[in-house]
């Protein structure tokens, strides 16, 4: 399937936006409004901030710096790669 996105025709491109839209959630089952969207439950999401308590106090144990910049991107780069699967974390 082709599908043609005319930068000169506006209905013709919310045409193909819908239509995109459509079949994302036909054969992905998610849309274009949902793709990058990850949703945490209150209880999933307290999870994650006890869990990244303990490995700070494990990290600062250990010498590291658990309170540094670099410490909270690797973390949230996990969650946030978790999420993007459709998994649950931890």
């Amino acid at each position: 399937m082709v599908i043609v996105f005319d930068t000169e025709d506006k209905d013709g491109m919310e045409n193909t936006i819908k239509m995109v839209d459509h079949l994302a959630t036909e054969y992905l089952g998610r849309g274009l409004k949902t793709h990058h969207k990850r949703a945490f439950g209150k209880i999933e999401f307290i999870k994650v901030l006890r869990n990244f308590a303990k490995k700070v106090k494990a990290e600062e144990a250990t010498g590291g710096q658990g309170d540094s910049l670099r410490f909270a991107k690797q973390y949230s780069e996990e969650v946030w790669d978790a999420k993007m699967k459709g998994n649950r974390y931890p």
